[in-house]
Order: structure tokens, then sequence, then C-alpha cells
């Protein structure tokens, strides 16, 4: 029963490690392909980097979590969920979205970069491709392990980079026969899952730190029916998988249903170009609440 809890930090080290080693492995295959073989050490350097930059950001989340306790560790942990379910949000729906032209678009930054400065160029990109992915997966790994432990949450990442290595070498070297769109597409829902339950989470933890009464009223309490806990097989799961809470309050619940509704709304947005559906209400938010004039991208032309 101690294994459960990996699933959801399993599909994220997966998602993000073929993110990562899919980028590298264009990177190194077209190096290969100009005949610049010597510099692939430099690739392997910048990645080599990242990676244990990666790891050590992700040590130092979870040990801020240690140093803190009640009220700064309820903060801590629902402004870190909120950030997570920020990026993972973005992420997925611009890798739906890009997925198909990935290839050409990473060929063109190599170009670019080649152009400049062979050495540090290259070194630098293959630092941000995968300290970014490395940022990602560090913030999901930490709102996994909110919901089942560090533990598992450290192995089931662990387990998804071996998986993501070993796939991503093999889609580089079937010269790119799997659906990749397909793959991000489905993924890419599983993930938004994991997130509308971490969005719940954080919003739980920081209307306890806070004390907020709006909507502190319980939804249903299944504590005693269908626990959450580790005493309960299928609840554990569930809440590793997507944030379920046994006794969920009306805040917790209009934050779930209310984050759906954007990644929808946004989703669509993309697909039919009219995101200005999304962003329209957000600028006339912010201008409501700053006092600050923000025009769209329409407005602006």
């Amino acid at each position: 029963m101690a294994t459960v809890g990996i699933i959801p930090s399993l599909i994220i080290g997966v998602r993000e490690g073929i993110e990562a080693a899919l980028v590298i492995g264009i990177i190194l295959g077209y190096l290969v392909k100009i005949g610049r073989i010597s510099l692939k050490r430099h690739v392997y350097a910048g990645t080599i980097v990242a990676f244990l930059a990666s790891a050590g950001d992700a040590a130092g989340l979870f040990a801020a979590t240690i140093e803190f306790q009640g009220f700064g560790e309820q903060i801590f942990e629902g402004i870190t969920m909120l950030v997570a379910v920020a990026v993972l949000s973005s992420m997925v729906l611009w890798m739906m979205n890009a997925a198909r032209s990935i290839k050409a678009h990473v060929q063109e930054r190599i170009e670019a970069v080649l152009k400049q400065s062979a050495v540090f160029g290259l070194t630098l990109l293959s630092f941000v491709v995968v300290f970014r992915e490395g940022v990602e997966t560090a913030l999901f790994m930490f709102g996994a392990g909110a919901l089942t432990s560090p533990l598992e949450a450290v192995l089931g990442v662990g387990l998804g980079l071996l998986v993501a290595g070993i796939i991503g070498v093999g889609i580089v070297r079937v010269s790119w026969r799997l659906n990749l769109r397909r793959f991000f597409q489905i993924t890419g829902i599983f993930l938004v899952v994991v997130a509308a339950g971490l969005f719940a989470n954080a919003i739980h933890e920081l209307q306890e730190a806070f004390a907020w009464q709006l909507g502190s009223a319980a939804v249903y309490d299944l504590h005693l029916v269908f626990p959450a806990d580790a005493s309960n097989t299928a609840g554990y799961l569930l809440r590793g998988i997507i944030g379920y809470s046994d006794a969920p309050t009306v805040l917790e619940v209009v934050a779930y249903v209310g984050y759906w509704i954007v990644v929808l709304l946004a989703y669509m947005g993309i697909r039919t170009g009219k995101i200005e559906i999304v962003t329209a209400p957000l600028r006339r938010g912010w201008n409501a609440l700053f006092g600050r004039k923000v025009v769209s991208s329409a407005d602006a032309e």
C-alpha cells in the first residue's frame, strides 16, 4: 500500500523527462547531421549541471518545509502548490498546441546559437532546457508530496525519469514514429486532473492558515466512510492522483470547479484563436484591483 502514492509523481517524471530527453536528443541528432559532433560534450555538460541544479532545487523545497511549522508551513505549501499549478497548466496547454512543430522549433534555436557562440551557447541552451523541466518537476514533486509523502514523490519521479530517458532515446532513434501530439494530449489531460487537485489543496492550506470563514463549511464528510488517508487504499490512491478530500469545504469545491472552467476556456481559446475570452476578464479584474490600464494585444495594434 506504500506505493500507491507514486502514481502522480511517476506520470510527472515521465512527462517532464520525455520533454527534456526529446529536446536534448534533437540537439545531439542535429549536431551529428551538420557534422559538429565535437560540440556534443557541451550539450552533455549543460545537461549534467542542470540536472544537479534541479536536484538541489527539489531538495531545497523539501528542506524548507522542515524548517517551517504550523502557519509558515501552510503558507509555504499553499503558495508553492499554486505556483506548481500555474506552471503545470501553462506548460500542458502549450505542449498540446506545439508538439507537432517542436522539432523544427528546436532546430531553429540551435542554428541561432551556432551563429553566435557554439561552445557557451550550446551549453546554456542545454542547461536551460533541462533546468526548466527540472524546476517544473521539483514544483510538481513537492505538490505531489503534499498529497502523498515526500518519499513516494521522489520514488515516483525517479522511476518516471528513468522510463522517460529510455522512451526519449527510443523516440529519437525511430525517427519520431510516435504520435507526439497525441502523447502530450493524453498525458496533459491526466496532469490537468492532478493540477486541479493541487489547486483545491492549495486553497485548503491557505484557508486553514488564514482561518478564512467564507466557504469554510464542509460540503460533505466521508472521513468515517471513505477516508483519504493510508487506512483506505482507494481513498489514499484518489488523494494522490486527483487530490480527493473526504471533507472538502465549499471554497475548495468552488476552487476546483473554477479551475476546470478556466482551463477549458483557455484550451478552447488556444484552439480557436479566441484566447481573449479568458484574458479579457482577467485584464478587467487587474484594472479594477490595481487601477492600472492593461490593454490587450489586439487593442495595442
